[in-house]
């Protein structure tokens, strides 16, 4: 079955066809989920609300290419996470920039992980930096528009990239010396 008819199905809420979106692209999203949300469940929350958003708007959905349908529900799992915390201040998480340490970062100590490792890293960072991480180096958004979207200054964001890269290489790197 190709996309269009698929999307056709979904927007005539067909509960078949939406199952069977859930099911395929619930890996890839969830891998989303988890670089914007605290832990597992948090994910599985966030993933459950935008499937549910997904299914309410899905007839706002413009395209008939998987990579660009896969953009899209990206796009609202991404926005699901944040949104779960938009309560909290980045304050009170500890954002400042009272303790800027500039470290260079060994570039290939994080290429020549694999992406498993890799991925388990960035879950394994504070929500902070996951989601810097996320919107910057996974989604292509500069410092100004993060700083933007997560309303905190520009250096701050970058000052937090730069750390999450840190802290990054010393978890997958725990022996090497950063300097």
């Amino acid at each position: 079955m190709n996309l269009a008819t698929v999307i056709a199905k979904l927007k005539n809420d067909n509960h078949d066809t939406f199952r069977e979106l859930v099911y395929t692209y619930t890996p890839k999203l969830m891998t989303v989920a988890r670089i914007y949300t605290r832990n597992a469940e948090d994910a599985k929350d966030v993933l459950q609300d935008a499937f549910i958003s997904i299914y309410q708007h899905i007839d706002q959905f413009q395209g008939n290419e998987e990579r660009a349908l896969l953009a899209w529900m990206k796009k609202i799992v991404m926005n699901a996470g944040l949104a779960k915390y938009k309560k909290i201040s980045y304050t009170k998480e500890g954002y400042s920039l009272d303790s800027v340490l500039e470290k260079s970062v060994e570039p290939l100590a994080l290429a020549n992980s694999d992406a498993e490792e890799l991925m388990k890293a960035i879950y394994s960072l504070p929500l902070k930096y996951k989601r810097v991480i996320g919107l910057y180096a996974i989604e292509g958004y500069s410092h100004k528009e993060i700083a933007n979207i997560l309303n905190i200054q520009t250096n701050t964001s970058r000052s937090t990239y730069s750390r999450a890269k840190v802290l990054l290489q010393k978890s997958i790197r725990p022996n090497k010396m950063v300097l």
